[in-house]
């Protein structure tokens, strides 16, 4: 029982340890274990392929040796065939090819390329010599593939036989030319050829039982050979199956380590660092008060640690800052109110500037919801929202302007309470300066611009002086000659009708009567030029009402223009004094003659009617416009005649025109009965 909770306890503190063990020391023990195991799967792996290499070389050794023997088994039968084709034919080629396969096999002539047991098959004529290849036997290739020294004396034993087969053949081909054996193994001695005798020495059973001979040292040197190599082989597979398992081994083991280590990195890196993660998100999502709790002694540990001292000190810095950002909000509200209250004063009216104050002061207070705001500006009062209680809390400016109490404005709750804040009682004061200030300076831009409108109405009141003067002495030109070219002319011609009447007293009847017609022409020509006069400084049609003289005016347009002029006047009579009757006239010719002059119009229209107490008499035509603003500038008199004569009788005038898209002059003038003049 001891031992059992001796083994658990070592067991715990084993696993305590592995849990504490740190992140660097196991980096550096994982990453020797890695480069040793990379290096001994190196090591493995290059042997392993050196192996399969020297299987790849058995292999081919093998090939190569079951050539040779095939090759030496070939020479033989194709000697035979050669031999037998020369003794059947008596072709000298097949001799030829007998002794070039002789000696190719015993070395004494190069061998041709691409040499091969099936070369014989297919060639019909003497291979060419190589000069680049030296000459090789076939024993001595055998030699160099490394034969063993039995499987050498078998095939030794082979050609032995191979070459007694080619003392017959030699023979044979003797007996085909008439020549044979002197008794000493020479074939020197002259007679007849005797092509049966060499058939013979080729076909018959002796001949067959030395071909068959030949194969029984081969079969034993394949069953020697096979042996060997497959000894060798054996060998060889076995050492690299022996590689391969020990790689697969170390395989599985880097496979288990990998294994271990990413149990550990999960363990107590991963998992450790996901909590942290989520630690911080945590904070980030404004919950500063986590921290981290890792019981394992390693950097994590160490991280987790540090991170909770980090989030401390964002707590702290946080309870700080929102400390700050109450007093920044509140000092924000007060910027936003003042930038506020001053971009509404730029350009903004009394009622509008006192509007903007009520809504920026009210959104700054402490508690904007029950804020009530009054401003007295020389006896005159703004409230925010009614409220007839009397405060006892409240907060108050005085507003001085020029140095001169102007007025005040307070600020105070519907419920009394005592919220009086030197910061609000800052920004009241700031505001009621404010307020004094652009009282100042609205009432010095007011006196500036009345000032500078009473001198260019001065001015324009001095040069419109002029130009009734110029128009007043164009008048007199025009009477003047009128009088002296139209009257005195008329004057001049009754004078000489006169002296004729005279002097042609004793005349008939007839020529009285003619001069007395002259006289009478004469006299009505005189009215009527006295009547033109008289139209043109005053029209009689003024003596009828502003709807005649109209009527007239749009048909002498009408006749002297030929554009279309349209007069549309409502039903209801229209009494005007005859100031406003000479006013509205006037205006109306002038701006006739303008569209005449300027407008290259098709069309005008004038209409007369009554709204609301007031006159408006409108003139539109459909001609080229103008830039009125630039007119302005340019001083013309016929405009600023027109403004003045609506000005005098407390009317106004309204002149609308672009380039291109015609012009609207509009008059509006009170209607005043004529008893009340």
């Amino acid at each position: 029982m001891i031992a059992t909770d001796y083994t658990g306890s070592e067991r715990r503190s084993s696993a305590r340890d592995w849990k504490n063990m740190r992140i660097s020391l196991f980096t550096n023990f994982f990453l020797i274990i890695i480069v040793l195991g990379l290096g001994l799967l190196i090591f493995l792996s290059s042997q392993a392929l050196g192996t399969l290499d020297h299987i790849t070389k058995a292999e081919r050794q093998k090939y190569r040796s079951l050539q040779l023997a095939n090759e030496l088994f070939q020479s033989s039968e194709d000697l035979t065939k050669t031999a037998r084709s020369y003794v059947a034919t008596g072709d000298p080629i097949y001799e030829r090819f007998f002794f070039e396969i002789l000696d190719i096999r015993n070395g004494k002539r190069p061998r041709p390329p691409n040499y091969s047991i099936n070369y014989w098959k297919n060639v019909r004529r003497p291979p060419v010599q190589s000069a680049l290849v030296d000459p090789v036997s076939l024993m001595e290739l055998m030699r160099r593939e490394g034969f063993s020294e039995r499987e050498l004396e078998l095939l030794q034993q082979a050609q032995e036989v191979s070459d007694n087969l080619v003392n017959l053949e030699k023979q044979a081909f003797a007996a085909m030319k008439g020549l044979y054996d002197n008794g000493h193994g020479n074939f020197t001695v002259p007679r007849a050829p005797d092509r049966d005798f060499a058939i013979k020495l080729l076909f018959d059973e002796h001949y067959t039982d030395e071909k068959a001979r030949i194969m029984v040292p081969i079969s034993r040197f394949m069953l020697e050979l096979d042996h060997r190599t497959q000894t060798r082989l054996s060998n060889l597979q076995s050492e690299f199956q022996q590689q391969m398992l020990l790689i697969l081994a170390l395989l599985c083991t880097a496979l288990l380590l990998v294994a271990v280590a990413t149990f550990y990195v999960r363990r107590n890196i991963l998992r450790p660092l996901e909590y942290l993660r989520r630690q911080a998100s945590s904070i980030a999502q404004g919950s500063y008060s986590t921290r981290c709790d890792i019981s394992s002694h390693n950097e994590i540990a160490e991280l987790g640690a540090g991170f909770n001292t980090m989030a401390e000190a964002i707590e702290h810095e946080i309870t700080k800052l929102k400390q700050v950002e109450g007093s920044l909000r509140e000092r924000l509200k007060e910027i936003r109110c003042f930038y506020a209250i001053r971009r509404g004063m730029e350009a903004g009216s009394l009622e509008e500037v006192c509007r903007t104050i009520f809504v920026q002061l009210t959104a700054a207070m402490q508690f904007p919801d029950i804020t009530i705001i009054r401003i007295e500006l020389d006896g005159k009062q703004f409230v925010s929202h009614q409220d007839d209680r009397d405060h006892t809390h409240g907060l108050r400016k005085q507003i001085v302007v020029y140095g001169r109490a102007y007025g005040w404005i307070a600020v105070f709750y519907r419920e009394d309470q005592p919220f009086l804040l030197p910061e609000e009682q800052n920004l009241i004061d700031v505001i009621g300066n404010d307020l004094g200030k652009w009282l100042e300076h609205k009432q010095a831009e007011e006196r500036i611009l009345v000032e500078q409108e009473l001198r260019v109405r001065d001015a324009a009141m001095r040069e419109f002086a002029a130009h009734l003067e110029r128009m007043r002495e164009e008048d007199r030109k025009y009477i003047a000659r009128e009088l002296h070219d139209e009257l005195g002319q008329l004057l001049a011609a009754l004078q000489l009708e006169i002296s004729l009447l005279k002097g042609g007293e004793g005349n008939g009847k007839g020529r009285v009567e003619a001069i007395r017609r002259n006289l009478s022409e004469l006299v009505d020509k005189a009215d009527q030029s006295m009547r033109d006069v008289a139209e043109h400084l005053r029209p009689a049609s003024l003596e009828l009402g502003i709807i005649s003289a109209l009527k007239k005016l749009t048909d002498e347009f009408r006749k002297h223009s030929g554009v279309t002029c349209v007069l549309q006047l409502k039903e209801a009579p229209i009494d005007l004094d005859e100031d406003q009757t000479v006013t509205i006239f006037r205006i109306v010719q002038e701006s006739l003659t303008n569209i005449a002059r300027h407008a290259e119009a098709s069309r005008v229209d004038i209409n007369l009617l009554q709204r609301a107490g007031n006159l408006i008499v409108e003139v539109r035509d459909n001609g080229k416009g103008f830039d009125f603003t630039s007119a302005v500038t340019k001083k013309s008199f016929g405009l600023l005649g027109m403004r003045e004569r609506a000005a005098a009788l407390g009317g106004s005038i309204d002149i609308n025109s672009r380039p291109q898209q015609g012009t609207v002059v509009c008059v509006r003038m009170p209607l005043k009965r004529n008893k009340e003049i």
